[in-house]
């Protein structure tokens, strides 16, 4: 691990001193007939605007494809379905408070009516129980 990782530094610092290099004897460089020779600029600016061409039909196609995505559609059609004039046609019905709070309090008395039984009728069998129970150990 340390061989490679000593080889990574080795390639790194030498790509930096080489990039230097170029940097500092740029101008020479340019002028040199190598460089004039293989339209290296024209090269350069042609790749440049190659990638600016990519990336706007990259950025195209994705926005395309988020506008296709199934998350989005889902969201579009409830939408469609909340603003559209289906809603016009429905029936509301609205609820008085006062009404609303007669019959809770009808349905509470009736299950504590029903409780109340329930409890009498509990506690009668348990008095029966009981008073079997003692006439059985009596005996």
């Amino acid at each position: 691990m340390a061989k490679l990782l000593n080889g990574v530094i080795k390639f790194t610092v030498a790509a930096a001193a080489v990039s230097g290099i170029c940097y500092l004897f740029r101008d020479d460089l340019k002028s040199s007939k190598t460089y004039q020779k293989y339209e290296v600029d024209e090269k350069i600016n042609k790749a440049k605007t190659v990638v600016k061409d990519k990336t706007a039909t990259i950025k195209d196609k994705a926005a395309t494809l988020k506008e296709k995505a199934p998350w989005n559609k889902s969201a579009d059609v409830e939408d469609e379905a909340i603003e559209g004039e289906d809603t016009a046609d429905r029936d509301y019905v609205s609820i008085d408070a006062e009404e609303a709070a007669a019959d809770a309090e009808a349905a509470v008395e009736t299950a504590a009516e029903a409780v109340t039984e329930a409890a009498s009728d509990a506690a009668e069998k348990a008095e029966d129980i009981i008073g079997k129970v003692e006439d059985a150990v009596t005996e």
